[in-house]
């Protein structure tokens, strides 16, 4: 079963997929610092060992709490799902959410694009394009790795309104207007852990040229 559709949830920071028939790590994807994969399988593994010699029949889910998120980890059809939230989150709340939309019997209409202020969604535009250039030549999804990484690192308490999406930058709900300037401070440290890691892999003359492509690219959008 395809999981892409969590990729669209707001609250969702990260989320594993593991084979509850052997265990096996099967997808990990979102922007997550944490080992995901590798403790939505271990405990997955023990929830049903303890279940099992404690007989305490059916678990509905299991919820891990660490710094500012927790994991919460539940069995969806033939996988266990490890999905993580901020530690605030109800985990009842967001596993509804997630099997609400497994059960759609119709294709429900795309929801609208999050409505973004000039200066969050020129941001944005900067970082799609530069993760283009940056990935130019078949090497688009390593760039768009570092993008998750850099999310997970720098956006905090931002990361659960936005996220990869249909291998670009996009926000899964409207930020708060309050928090503007939040966003575009996010959003320029971003850029700059982009710019600099592709200083580091190619060096900063061909980074510079990149760079260069992109502004150019934003000035005729403009």
């Amino acid at each position: 079963m395809a999981m892409d559709f969590l990729d669209k949830i707001p609250g969702i920071i990260g989320y594993a997929v593991i084979s509850a028939e052997d265990g096996s790590i099967e997808e990990v994807k979102g922007s997550s610092t944490t080992p995901l994969g590798d403790l939505a399988a271990f405990f997955s593994s023990a929830g049903e060992v303890i279940k099992n010699s404690l007989s305490l029949g059916n678990i509905n889910y299991i919820s891990l709490c660490y710094g500012a998120n927790r994991l919460v980890i539940f069995l969806q059809d033939t996988k266990y799902l490890g999905v993580e939230i901020e530690r605030e989150q109800d985990p009842v709340q967001i596993i509804e959410k997630i099997k609400t939309s497994t059960a759609a019997p119709v294709e429900e209409a795309p929801k609208p694009k999050a409505e973004l202020p000039r200066s969050i969604s020129s941001k944005v535009q900067q970082i799609n394009l530069l993760v283009e250039e940056f990935g130019s030549g078949g090497n688009s999804a390593h760039w768009l790795e570092i993008l998750n990484q850099g999310l997970g690192i720098l956006a905090g308490d931002l990361l659960p309104y936005m996220g990869v999406i249909e291998e670009k930058l996009g926000f899964k709900e409207a930020p708060l207007a309050e928090r503007e300037d939040e966003f575009v401070q996010a959003l320029r440290t971003i850029i700059d852990f982009l710019v600099k890691k592709a200083v580091e892999e190619m060096g900063s003359s061909q980074a510079r040229v990149k760079v260069q492509t992109v502004i150019e690219k934003m000035r005729q959008a403009s």
